[in-house]
C-alpha cells in the first residue's frame, strides 16, 4: 500500500493540459514538476502488480463547480512519471472522492 502525504497544488484540470490532440501546454508542464517535487521519490513499481487500485481525493474550495473527471488524468499521469505506478492503463480500480478543502490540492493511495 503507497499513500502519499496532501499535496497542496491545485488539481490543474485536463481542458489546460494540451493544445490540440497531443502537445502539452507550458502550463501543464510546470503544473507537473511542481507535482512531481512533491511525491515521495519512490520509484519501485514493480512492488506493485499489473492490477492496480487506486484511490483519489480531491480537495477544493469549491468542489461543485467542476467536473470530478477532468482533474483524473493530470494527477495520474503525474503518478505515473513519479514511478509510483509503471503505467496507467494497470489500473482496475479508481476511486475518486471530491472534498470540500480550505487549501486545495490531493491525496493519491496505491490499495494493493
Amino acid at each position: 500500500m503507497y499513500n502519499s502525504d496532501f499535496i497542496p497544488i491545485k488539481p490543474i484540470s485536463i481542458n489546460s493540459c494540451f493544445q490540440g490532440r497531443r502537445f502539452r501546454t507550458s502550463e501543464f508542464k510546470a503544473w507537473q514538476e511542481a507535482v512531481h517535487y512533491k511525491l515521495p521519490p519512490l520509484q519501485e513499481f514493480h512492488k506493485y502488480p499489473e492490477d492496480i487500485h487506486m484511490r483519489i481525493y480531491i480537495y477544493l474550495r469549491n468542489p461543485k463547480r467542476s467536473d470530478i473527471d477532468n482533474y483524473l488524468k493530470p494527477i495520474i499521469d503525474c503518478c505515473v512519471k513519479a514511478g509510483l505506478i509503471k503505467d496507467d492503463r494497470y489500473i482496475t480500480y479508481l476511486e475518486v472522492i471530491k472534498k470540500c478543502g480550505r487549501e486545495e490540492g490531493f491525496e493519491v493511495e496505491i490499495l494493493n
